[in-house]
């Protein structure tokens, strides 16, 4: 590995270069972000985005994005190919591990790079799996289903908590936003709320993340309702292996396998119901 040049810096990004650089470089991975992601992502931490620039041009990027005292999460890690294996890159990732100081710190690894995560301190916690479907349905919501509007938002982080290992208010304000873009349904019943979850349009079909289930009847009755966004359109579901009832449900619906990570943590893995997550929100901010 040749030796990072002196000329190195790491900067802070603002919310176009969010957009216009580490979105559209995430989009020419193949990861396929979402069209209004830059909006949520950044309104939950504004200063969590970095740019390696070498002779003042951007050349990397990569986040680590906080959420309480306790977590953060480090995402759209990228090094423009030209430059990759000259020591930039781990320079991005220690000044991300630096920035979020003793948290507990979480990422979505691809599998050829879990070995280097663990020689700089993370550790292993389980697998996360892609699968894409197209379908075409032609029926109405549960009658227990609802759009989060903002009057709903208090109780939708309540509940956001019991899956999730930090408080995220900024960020779920933009996310459940409702726009042409994204929709995000809540199943309520007489005794609260028992699931939600978002559908947002991507640079090629859409993806549902999160779908948060106290059921495998609830899940489905949501992911249902949220794959008419989809219009026959290609749609992702991001599951964690553990829940058995994610993988009964996208074998259910022929969903094919497509990509996937290691959930690794700094620390001890979070104490989350993972029967209860039947997809992810994101790979690149948890």
């Amino acid at each position: 590995m040749k030796k990072a040049a002196s000329n190195f810096m790491i900067t802070e990004m603002n919310q176009d270069e969010v957009q216009d650089i580490v979105i559209q470089w995430a989009k020419n991975e193949g990861w396929n972000p979402g069209l209004d992601d830059s909006r949520s992502f950044y309104a939950q931490n504004r200063h969590g985005f970095f740019a390696g620039r070498l002779n003042g041009e951007i050349i990397g990027c990569c986040s680590a994005v906080i959420y309480d005292e306790t977590f953060a999460f480090f995402g759209f890690y990228i090094v423009q190919a030209e430059y990759r294996h000259q020591g930039y890159g781990i320079q991005m990732t220690h000044h991300c591990l630096q920035y979020a100081e003793d948290r507990n710190i979480g990422l979505d690894g691809v599998l050829d790079m879990a070995c280097k995560y663990e020689n700089i301190g993370f550790n292993q916690a389980h697998m996360n799996i892609r699968y894409t479907g197209q379908l075409i349905f032609n029926e109405k919501r549960d009658k227990h289903e609802e759009e989060i509007i903002e009057s709903l938002l208090p109780k939708i982080e309540q509940y956001d908590r019991c899956y999730f290992p930090a408080p995220r208010r900024p960020f779920l304000k933009e996310w459940l936003k409702p726009s042409l873009n994204q929709l995000s349904l809540v199943y309520i019943d007489e005794e609260g709320i028992k699931g939600y979850g978002t559908i947002r349009r991507c640079y090629t079909g859409y993806k549902i993340g999160p779908l948060f289930a106290e059921s495998e009847e609830v899940a489905e009755k949501l992911f249902r309702s949220l794959i008419l966004e989809s219009k026959g359109e290609s749609f992702y579901l991001d599951i964690p292996e553990p829940n058995k009832g994610a993988l009964k449900l996208v074998e259910r619906y022929q969903m094919k396998e497509c990509f996937k990570t290691i959930r690794m943590y700094t620390k001890n893995a979070p104490d989350i119901n993972l029967d209860n997550v039947f997809g992810i929100t994101t790979f690149e901010f948890g």
